[in-house]
């Protein structure tokens, strides 16, 4: 199992795998694992730059709202539109499909008297 180390990672739980846990005798491994937050610590700073309202505030007048409904509203045109093309594309395949086999089935008689005149002299 590799080894991530990037501090831009947050890790919320301990270590499932011991073999990747520094040594515990150690006091980098001390240092290592008071660094690492545990689920049930709250964080001791608070988050600067919130609205105090939820909705947006007076001075957001619903920028974030809009911002994440675009997101989601792009993500589901995105999937209707894969499904269309999806649909459009299998409709094609099997029109094709059928042509195919209509055009065969067309020539199989013509084939078939090919055939036999090739094997049999007359």
């Amino acid at each position: 199992m590799p080894h991530y180390s990037d501090p831009g990672i947050p890790t919320l739980t301990q270590r499932a795998e011991p073999t990747l846990a520094p040594e515990s005798g150690t006091a980098g491994a001390a240092a290592h694992d008071a660094d690492l937050p545990v689920l049930t610590q709250v964080a001791g700073h608070s988050v600067a730059g919130l609205p105090a309202d939820a909705a947006g505030g007076a001075g957001l007048p619903q920028a974030a709202w809009s911002t994440a409904a675009g997101a989601a509203g792009d993500a589901v045109l995105r999937a209707a539109l894969q499904a269309e093309l999806e649909q459009a594309l299998q409709r094609a395949v099997d029109d094709a499909a059928a042509g195919l086999r209509a055009r065969l089935e067309a020539e199989l008689p013509a084939l078939i008297e090919r055939a036999v005149r090739g094997v049999r002299p007359g």
